[in-house]
């Protein structure tokens, strides 16, 4: 009779064993697959939302004469700050892929209505990409001549949407008035880039630049690095704040997603030795009929491990569908957020081999027992 449908028989006569076994190793194999899907998952979308909350690189010239603005200390405006070309030299930096958005201010005071008032001169479509949290009253300001009013600047000056404005020889219109941000946004009029630089006086000179770079591939202090290798002239600071905390929620919840595995890989290891083990003892008698009439140590341990096998590779099929079932049903709600978590063949088939494994190793005891049972020794049993 051949080993492999000795092993089947085995396995077919022991349904309650083999349940357990298949139990065991499924749990363990499907909390695994949940939780490293949901974890992977959320570290995706926590990275993709930390992204998207703004910049995380600051661009500056190297200029001792300085200001504040937005809680950051700014150079001054003179001759020698940032050009417009600086744009054009970050977006060819060697990580230039993990650059979202890049966003060119230019600073300048407006008078308006008697009272000066600090522009910022920005790329509209850039800047509204970097401040999605942004909400504002009118329509959105896109043109040469569209202002972005912050609402306590509004309330000063006695602004509202659609308001047209002489500034010099321009006549700009309130496009829009900014919602409260309880920031220094609040007091800025937000104007064209290149109609502040006109104003100025200072037509393709920038005063710093936004840069929000998304890195899930690689650190932001290597994008720095290459923007100021760019840009000799530039101090480029990364913000150590938003680049810490997403590292600290992406590796905190990486940790717990190894730790709990671990733990129930252990525990399912532990289930399928143990079952094993009391099956060898069940079919003490059984061995040793089968080294009685001639079967070798080599035929006890092939048979022992076949089963082994056989119940890896289909309690890794079961962890992994019921694993990423569980996944995609209770994610979210684990999460607190919404996700989708895809099916993934590449998963599934390490999973399975890892079942495979997982098995015949916690055979390898019982199995080892199993060829060792003496013979006669075993035929008392009979």
């Amino acid at each position: 009779m051949r080993l492999d449908s000795i092993a089947l028989k085995n396995l077919g006569r022991r349904k309650a064993k083999l349940v357990f076994l298949l139990l065991g190793i499924t749990m363990a194999i499907g909390t695994v697959v949940t939780m490293y899907s949901i974890i992977t998952t959320m570290n995706v979308k926590l990275a993709d939302t930390f992204d998207e909350i703004g910049a995380n690189i600051i661009v500056v010239p190297k200029d001792e004469d300085t200001f504040t603005y937005g809680g950051f200390i700014l150079p001054g405006t003179r001759e020698s700050g940032l050009k417009n070309d600086d744009v054009i030299a970050i977006n060819t930096i060697p990580n230039r892929e993990n650059i979202a958005t890049v966003s060119p201010k230019a600073l300048g005071l407006m008078e308006i209505k008697g009272q000066r008032v600090m522009a910022v001169g920005v790329d509209f479509p850039s800047e509204l990409r970097l401040k999605r949290w942004w909400t504002w009253i009118g329509e959105q300001p896109n043109k040469m001549e569209d202002l972005l009013v912050g609402s306590r600047a509004a309330r000063t000056l006695g602004l509202q949407p659609g308001d047209t404005i002489n500034v010099g020889e321009q006549t700009l219109v309130v496009r829009a008035v900014l919602a409260e941000q309880g920031t220094e946004e609040d007091g800025l009029v937000f104007a064209n880039l290149l109609a502040v630089q006109q104003m100025t006086g200072r037509v393709g000179v920038l005063d710093m630049i936004e840069v929000a770079a998304y890195c899930t591939t690689c650190p932001v202090e290597e994008i720095a690095r290459q923007i100021g290798e760019s840009i000799p002239a530039a101090k480029v600071t990364p913000l150590a704040e938003a680049v810490r905390a997403r590292r600290d929620v992406v590796d905190k919840f990486t940790s717990f997603a190894i730790g709990v595995s671990a733990v129930v890989g252990l525990i399912g290891f532990l289930v399928v030795m143990l079952t094993m083990l009391s099956s060898v003892t069940e079919r003490t008698r059984e061995i040793g009929i089968y080294r009685a009439i001639g079967y070798r140590r080599s035929h006890i341990y092939e048979i022992v491990l076949t089963e082994a096998t056989l119940v890896g590779l289909l309690g890794g099929l079961l962890g992994y569908a019921g694993g990423t079932l569980a996944a995609r049903l209770a994610g979210p709600g684990i999460a607190g957020m919404a996700i989708n978590i895809p099916w993934n063949p590449w998963l599934g088939a390490i999973v399975i081999i890892g079942g495979v494994l997982v098995a015949l190793a916690a055979s390898a005891y019982p199995s080892r027992q199993a060829a060792n049972l003496d013979p006669a020794e075993a035929l008392r049993f009979i």
